[in-house]
């Protein structure tokens, strides 16, 4: 081989490792797709990644989330309601899609993805993440033990003392309200009814946080906690802990929560109390006109619940009080507004 053939050789091998490096560098750029014409090729956009993502909070103010590599985080101040769900604006790269699709409803919770494909089909995942930003809750002191009864709605509540709880963040879907027993370390869950600053009335008249007990507890010592948020909150006196008193009440009671209430003919009507399975009739009626009563059917009973049914022969209109009968002792009659469509 002479000089001149040898150097064109050596060019021309250049020249094919440079184009091999030129199209590796542009690899996670474009992808290489051959036409049905053999040796067309076309480039083809192979970009999957989410450019921007945007939500409207519940004052329908811009919130836009900051992405990473494989993340959507959401700055989330617990003084803004958490909603259910969300429709986010998302724009992506070019001639690329994303399912869930922009605009579409979803619910708005840590872990949701979202797929990102591009024109090439090359894929890419992010999820979705809360940052929630919430400020440190204050905790209560309790300075002697008390009795807490099962089936009695029970609260801990801020009437403007400064050693009550505080700073909460006021969702009932973030509030989980538990106890400890002293004996095992075993957790009971309590039912969650009510978080917020309070309707000024009865039953949830002050700040705080209401609920029932579990109908599983057994008697006994126990520590309550709320986990808020992000914080779970106990007692801040250590030597305080463990001292609330489980029991079942001594006497028949019925609590008032759900009403006022609207209920049509065949629904039903829920009570909790103590004692509640003594129950054998329950009538609506007016004070005006005591003596004209309308009854109800008993469902179910238990300790702690009652439920009854509204007889479709029951007139419609407003009631104020509910009577009770349990075998021979005298009826209790409570404040309980209804009105029957």
């Amino acid at each position: 081989m002479n000089k001149r053939n040898t150097v064109n050789l050596l060019l021309c091998k250049a020249a094919t490792l440079f184009s091999a490096l030129l199209f590796f560098s542009c690899d996670t750029e474009y992808v290489d797709k051959v036409n049905d014409i053999p040796g067309d090729v076309i480039k083809v956009p192979g970009y999957n990644q989410i450019e921007s993502f945007i939500i409207k909070d519940a004052e329908n103010n811009t919130l836009s989330a900051a992405l990473t590599e494989n993340e959507i985080v959401i700055t989330w101040s617990n003084y803004m309601i958490l909603p259910e769900t969300i429709k986010p604006t998302i724009i992506l790269g070019q001639e690329a899609a994303i399912a869930p699709a922009s605009g579409t409803e979803i619910p708005f919770k840590d872990g949701a993805l979202f797929t990102v494909t591009s024109k090439a089909g090359t894929k890419k995942q992010y999820t979705l993440k809360i940052d929630l930003r919430q400020k440190q809750p204050r905790a209560w002191t309790a300075h002697h033990p008390e009795t807490l009864y099962k089936g009695l709605l029970q609260s801990q509540v801020n009437n403007g003392q400064a050693d009550h709880i505080d700073n909460l963040w006021l969702s009932q879907k973030e509030t989980k309200v538990y106890f400890v027993a002293a004996t095992d370390q075993k957790e009971y869950t309590a039912e969650t009814v009510y978080v917020g600053k309070g309707t000024g009335t009865s039953p949830f008249l002050n700040y705080g946080v209401y609920y029932f007990l579990p109908e599983n507890m057994p008697n006994g010592k126990y520590d309550l906690r709320i986990k808020n948020g992000a914080y779970t909150l106990q007692n801040s006196i250590v030597e305080n802990r463990f001292k609330i008193e489980i029991a079942d009440s001594p006497d028949f009671n019925v609590e008032r929560y759900g009403f006022p209430a609207t209920k049509n003919k065949g629904e039903t009507i829920e009570v909790r109390g103590s004692q509640l399975n003594t129950i054998t009739a329950v009538e609506l009626f007016n004070y005006e006109d005591p003596n004209v009563v309308y009854p109800l059917e008993i469902v179910n009973v238990t300790s702690y619940k009652a439920v009854f049914k509204v007889p479709a022969n029951t007139p419609p209109g407003g009631y104020f009080a509910m009577r009770y009968k349990r075998g021979n002792s005298d009826p209790t009659e409570t404040y309980s507004p209804v009105t029957i469509k």
